[in-house]
């Protein structure tokens, strides 16, 4: 049981505990010892591990592996094969080769003349062994020998070893070596291909290759075979052995169960038999390790198979569906299958399979399958992973031979000896004991109010703490138990831990009970809450976990093996307590948050920083909202720059600005909790300057979100701004200079014009196109027209034009066309002064025409047309004043965007020339006379009025200005 109650100033202490109860042995098969194998290795190359077999006698344990490429003593014998005895102990002492046949190849007399009678080199003595009680049988299947004709011929009849009284007699037995040779006989019969004791000791051989491969299975009693053999002769037969037979007329049913299985599979490569469910009757286990099924695009795969068939009844087998198949292609599942005998102690006959070539790198694998009272489980309890990687020579081809259910240390669990002959190798996994324990945690009460506060911590510093203890129930043992509070917490990052122990201020405690066999021991201490301001999390549950296990440090058996808990024990237990929230009597709170969001602006400029302020309003009209937070999705193409603090109605958020899988966002704390009612103003400022036109539309999302379970989050706001392309573009003009006087100084009337100084005055026209942004400009048309003449009055005459930045102009027609022009005969005459302003729809003008190109923000394009007034035409007409007027536009053509523009940028300037006399104009002198004589009568007209109106008559007496002294003025401070 556990009591959290609460955490600030007066913290309510409430008991927590942790009842703990653990028993004895009985769990699922996980407890083969991998970490401590026994590893026995034999000659490179010998094959050593390609069988064995546990050997257990009266005085010693250990296990027999066989060899079967090894070379031995016996004279002329190559690669004949031998048996390797492997005494078992924790010194682990060598393995040494078992002298079942000590002598060399037997020779046969023929028509008068010594013939090799058997050809012991290669014969894969070995290949086969099987062991029960005081007995070893080991078989060479290829073993060859000369059938008796004239002809010489060798049939590969196989041969066998048996040792009995542990190996103080050995015998030979060779069934199939008769006078029925050949294919038609016993001459391919491979007697010991296959081998094995049944329960009461009979030998059982397989020969598969006799009476033209239809195979055969010969039985003998030991005590038969010992008696039958002769050194130094070729058995020809042993009293009571029994043998199939060929049957010609008979047809035989090989197949009388009836089993449908794929062709190909290598269906009965290896057969095995246990009761799995315990029910009293033997179970049948099939391999087909070349067994292949269609993935989903309906290739083949190899994966292997392992067919179990229930016995119901004698014979009456029952597949049990789904089969067991393997998972890794080319692996060989189901190549070597070996009862395990009950590994786990719980009632159920377990088993290992091979997959010799299974794993990452082919290092091969066994997997243990447990029984149960329906049959074998889907799913492996252990696998287990050989130590040597496949090589391109030869795998190692762990797990091709196993052989189980034998207790080797006694400790009451089965051991299991697995074969890897590529790495010349047999590994013993031995069994560890197994714990069973369970355990139970409750908390009361459930709910931690935290206004309660009863418990100091320290001086000034109270706050809620909880008592836990544990009990144990189990045979002698010592465990550790670790506690967690707040588990979950640990695994969040930037998480604060809501509980602590009183003991230690952790949020970890870790404890070492010993439990005496058949007690209960229990343990408590207190826990307490942190104060409210140190977390936000109020609304998930603070869950105590309680790990256990046995301690690691316990001491070992006599055989070095530590005992293991069940792994289905449940070994973390935890439970859970909440926070007392203002929710109502459920303890549950709903809030309806609402959010509107308002923007300064709606558009963002291509080009342009934009700055952009939301506002935006958050609403609770629920319950309270716990953790709420403003959540601002940022497109790719804004920054945010802060809150908004030039309106103090706005509240002040604090916000964080992270990153999350390429997503930034914004989280802004909106309270905790967010109460109901609430009404909340803030402004987000943010920049947007990395636009795309790609997009004709940018993005923010917002949202309120909290953490309640119910209601949580308010509807997502979208923020568009629409993306446009604008630029500001200003032309202006200058003209240098600005005003002309006639005649110009230096300048004489000729009539031939010779040179470009014979014309007139030279002016020269600026233009300067500027894009002020904030978009670019790809490309503009640049158009400049001036007057040219105006019948046979000439007026500007163009001679250079210059430019700066990217502009590009056509020139060559302009500066060609005006210099071939001479200046026309014309009648000289005087009109009336008068301003004449050179109209562009009344004379004929000259047109420049200048392609602009890239102008970025900020970045203008200047056009420099030097000139020369023609000054003969202005001399012509002395007291007239004129305007010459160039007129320079410009159209915006293309700018570099996908996005087009709302409005296309134009305009024009027209820069002026003025033109006026720089002499008086000559007067008529009765005009002057009259004029002066209109003056004096209107003078003495004024004079007369002024009289009559007593202007000139002076007062008797000063005023009191005229009588005032004048003081001089007081001195100004600096």
């Amino acid at each position: 049981t556990l009591n959290p109650v609460a955490s600030s100033r007066n913290p309510r202490c409430s008991p927590m505990g942790l009842s703990l109860l653990i028993l004895l042995p009985l769990s699922v098969a996980f407890n083969l010892d991998v970490e401590n194998p026994a590893v026995y290795t034999g000659p490179n190359g010998s094959y050593f591990g390609y069988s064995l077999d546990f050997y257990m006698s009266d005085s010693s344990v250990s296990i027999i592996v066989g060899a079967p490429k090894a070379n031995t003593s016996q004279p002329n014998i190559r690669e004949g094969g031998s048996v390797f005895y492997c005494p078992w102990s924790l010194s682990q002492s060598q393995c040494s080769s078992i002298e079942f046949d000590r002598q060399g190849n037997l020779n046969m007399t023929l028509n008068d003349t010594v013939h090799q009678g058997e050809f012991k080199s290669h014969q894969w003595f070995g290949a086969t062994v099987r062991v029960h009680e005081d007995s070893v049988l080991a078989c060479a299947p290829l073993y060859s020998w000369r059938a008796k004709q004239d002809i010489p011929l060798a049939d590969t009849t196989g041969s066998c070893f048996l040792s009995v009284k542990n190996f103080t007699d050995f015998v030979e037995y060779a069934p199939c070596r008769t006078e029925f040779h050949e294919e038609k006989g016993q001459g391919y019969c491979q007697g010991g291909f296959s081998a094995d004791f049944t329960q009461k000791g009979k030998v059982v051989l397989g020969g598969p290759g006799s009476y033209f491969w239809q195979g055969q299975v010969i039985t003998a009693v030991k005590q038969e075979i010992v008696k039958a053999y002769y050194p130094g002769y070729f058995l020809t037969s042993v009293k009571g052995q029994m043998q199939t037979k060929q049957i010609k007329e008979i047809a035989i049913d090989d197949n009388y169960m009836g089993y449908s299985v794929a062709m190909g599979s290598y269906y009965g490569y290896v057969v095995a038999a246990t009761d799995i469910n315990n029910d009293g009757m033997t179970d049948l286990l099939v391999g087909a390790p070349m067994f292949m099924v269609r993935d989903s695009d309906g290739r083949l795969e190899e994966l292997g198979r392992v067919y179990v068939y229930m016995q119901n009844g004698p014979l009456d087998l029952t597949p049990q569906i789904p089969h067991l198949t393997g998972t890794q292609m080319f692996a060989r599942f189901g190549s070597s299958i070996t009862p395990l005998g009950d590994l786990n102690q719980d009632g159920y006959n377990d088993v290992a399979i091979s997959c010799p070539f299974g794993g990452e790198n082919k290092q091969g694998l066994v997997l243990i399958y447990n029984g149960h009272a329906g049959g074998l489980r889907e799913k492996p309890s252990q696998v287990i992973a050989g130590q040597w990687a496949s090589t391109s020579a030869l795998p190692a081809s762990f797990g091709y031979a196993l052989r189980g259910g034998k207790d080797l240390d006694n400790n009451g669990y089965p051991d299991l000896i697995v074969g890897a002959f590529g790495a010349d190798a047999a590994v013993l996994y031995r069994s560890r004991p197994i714990v069973n324990t369970s355990a139970t945690l409750t908390v009361y009460p459930t709910m931690i109010n935290p206004e309660e506060k009863v418990c100091t911590i320290s001086r000034g510093n109270e706050t809620l703490h909880v008592s836990w203890y544990v009990c144990h129930l189990v045979s002698a043992r010592i465990y550790c138990i670790p506690v967690q509070l707040d588990r979950l917490k640990q695994q969040q990052k930037g998480a604060v831990r809501r509980a602590q122990f009183l003991e230690t201020q952790l949020p970890a405690l870790q404890r070492t009970l010993t439990v005496p066999k058949g007690t209960k021991v229990c343990s408590d201490t207190k826990i307490y809450l942190r104060d409210e301001k140190d977390f936000r999390d109020k609304l998930s549950p603070i869950f105590i976990a309680l790990n256990f296990s046995l301690n690691p440090q316990a001491a070992a058996d006599r055989y070095g093996l530590r005992p293991i808990l069940n792994y289905q024990t449940a070994e973390l237990i935890e439970q859970k307590a909440q926070i007392l929230l203002d929710c109502g009597e459920d303890n549950i709170c709903v809030p309806d948050l609402k959010l509107s969001v308002h923007g300064d602006r709606k558009e963002v400029y291509m080009g342009d920083d934009n700055s952009l302020t939301l506002t935006l309003n958050a609403k609770n009209d629920g319950g309270g909202a716990y953790e709420a937070e403003l959540y601002v999705v940022l497109p790719p193409e804004a920054d945010y720059s802060g809150i908004a603090r030039n309106n103090e109605s706005l509240a002040q958020l604090t916000c964080s600005y992270e990153t999350e899988n390429q997503t930034r966002y914004l989280s802004c704390d909106l309270g905790n909790p967010m109460k109901s009612g609430t009404s909340l103003w803030a402004g987000l400022r943010f920049t947007v300057p990395r636009l795309k036109d790609t997009h004709k539309f940018v993005q923010f999302d917002l949202q309120i979100r909290s953490k309640n379970e119910n209601n949580s989050q308010s509807e997502v706001v979208p923020y568009k701004l629409e993306v446009v392309v604008r630029s500001d573009v200003i032309l202006q003009g200058v003209s240098r200079p600005d005003k002309i006087f006639f005649p110009p100084p230096n300048w004489k009337l000729t009539k031939n014009v010779m040179v470009e100084q014979d014309v007139g005055p030279s002016v020269q026209h600026t233009y300067e196109l500027v894009n002020n942004g904030p978009s670019r400009i790809s490309h503009t048309l640049l158009q400049l027209k001036c007057p040219m003449r105006l019948q046979s009055n000439r007026f500007i005459y163009p001679v250079e034009v210059t430019t700066e930045g990217p502009v590009n102009c056509t020139t060559h027609n302009i500066l060609q066309q005006s210099s071939t022009e001479q200046p026309p005969v014309r009648e000289h005459h005087i009109e009336k002064r008068e301003t004449h302003k050179g109209e562009l729809s009344h004379v004929d003008c000259w047109t420049l025409k200048c392609n602009v190109g890239l102008l970025e923000r900020g970045t203008s394009a200047i056009l420099h047309v030097r000139s020369r007034i023609w000054a003969e035409t202005f001399m012509e007409n002395p007291y007239k004043t004129f305007i010459l007027e160039c007129l320079a536009s410009y159209k915006v053509e293309k700018m570099p965007y996908a996005i087009l523009p709302k409005v296309t940028p134009s305009g024009m300037v027209t820069p002026v020339v003025w033109n006026k006399p720089d002499s008086t104009y000559a007067v008529p002198l009765w005009i002057i006379i009259l004029a002066i004589l209109a003056g004096l009568l209107l003078l003495a007209l004024l004079i007369y009025v002024l009289y009559k109106l007593g202007f000139f008559k002076r007062t008797p007496y000063g005023t009191a200005m005229e009588k005032a002294q004048l003081k001089p003025q007081a001195a100004s401070e600096a």
